[in-house]
């Protein structure tokens, strides 16, 4: 069996919209991020890529890629699972 940590953070912004889990949460606040900013999806995707030894989220969906600029983390995950 393995296992994988994943982490992930994003600073909180007013105005911005805030994602957790793919859902939208109503809030005055959201997550700044190059992608949508979920950090639950996040961490999800990192623990798995890390647990088969892929490397990190940073790693396959870099911030200075435009290709992923607000693209919605669920397809971040999509990738993420059929890259496993």
């Amino acid at each position: 069996m393995r296992t994988g940590i994943g982490i992930d953070m994003h600073r909180l912004q007013k105005g911005e919209t805030l994602i957790l889990g793919g859902l939208e949460i109503p809030s005055q606040y959201g997550l700044l991020g190059h992608s949508d900013g979920d950090v639950l999806i996040h961490s999800i995707i990192d623990g798995l890529l890390g647990a088969a030894n892929l490397g990190d989220i940073g790693r396959h969906f870099p911030s200075n890629n435009p290709e992923y600029k607000g693209v919605s983390s669920e397809i971040l995950l999509e990738i993420s699972l059929d890259r496993l």
